[in-house]
């Protein structure tokens, strides 16, 4: 059975999980046509290899530190930074230490796609 996603105009608990981050795993929070929101829980060395999604994306660090490799670049997210990719372009992350981050997708795919990891 599927996880239920979280409905327009509900209050989402989004923020850093704190002591629960080692015991947490991916889940996604919301999924509608054209957006999809998901926290991704990294435990410290955790890799997700180069891939593609077809969506505008905006990665959010919610706790701990991750590399986010894109554009030919490496760039560090800490807690509270955020960055965005456009669409179908290869990107990679890695957890420096354990870590959460919401990942927001935009466009026509986003009802499809599970979040990394994802269990139903």
């Amino acid at each position: 059975m599927a996880l239920p996603h979280a409905a327009a105009a509900e209050v989402i608990a989004a923020g850093p999980l704190g002591p629960a981050l080692a015991a947490s795993s991916s889940r996604t929070l919301v999924r509608d046509r054209g957006l999809q929101i998901f926290r991704l829980v990294l435990t410290a060395g955790q890799v997700l290899a180069p891939h593609r999604v077809r969506d505008r994306m905006v990665i959010q660090c919610l706790e701990g530190r991750l590399e986010f490799d894109a554009m030919g670049r490496r760039l560090v997210l800490g807690a509270g930074d955020l960055c965005h990719i456009p669409p179908d372009e290869e990107h990679a992350v890695r957890a420096i230490e354990a870590c959460s981050a919401l990942v927001t997708l935009f466009g026509v795919d986003t009802h499809e796609s599970p979040a990394p990891g994802e269990q139903a």
